[in-house]
């Protein structure tokens, strides 16, 4: 069977570096025995747990579906590509961070028309304050003329 870890599989993330696949190999042969045998859910759970993670239980009962279980139980492959998937949005997620910081440089979980004018001109696009306005308007759900981070978060998703 073709080596399914990499990415490029069905809606793979970005590639696990070598060294994080041999820890969720190591960590599934540890409750498993060897890299063979199909784990249960809660077999499944004990692995994450191995790694260090501590998903909740509707987290957990949602990766274990997105590994396709046979009579209740999984593959290691199937583990490894979801764990792919984890990485490939916790990168999204990090990068969103980051995004949101260059417009909240202090932290105040929020930006507003001055933020966002800021971040504009030193792209070299100077907007009226109209402009500004209708910009935040479309994004902020709350009507507080600020952009939270969720409301940030959701515009970049569209």
């Amino acid at each position: 069977e073709p080596d399914r870890t990499m990415a490029g599989v069905k809606g793979g993330g970005p590639a696990l570096s070598a060294e994080r696949i041999a820890e969720l190999k190591e960590a599934w042969t540890l409750v498993a025995g060897d890299a063979r045998t199909a784990l249960s859910a809660r077999e499944v759970y004990r692995v994450y747990r191995a790694l260090g993670m501590a998903p909740t239980e509707v987290e957990h009962r949602q990766y274990f579906s997105e590994m396709e279980p046979k009579n209740g139980r999984v593959e290691q492959a199937e583990f490894i590509e979801v764990m792919e998937k984890l990485h490939g949005a916790s990168l999204q997620s990090d990068k969103l961070n980051e995004a949101f910081e260059i417009f909240d440089p202090h932290k105040k979980q929020y930006f507003d028309e001055a933020d966002l004018d800021r971040v504009m001109r030193s792209l070299n696009e100077y907007l009226t304050k109209d402009q500004l306005r209708d910009m935040i308007l479309e994004v902020d759900c709350q009507g507080d003329l600020k952009i939270n981070r969720d409301e940030f978060t959701e515009m970049m998703a569209i």
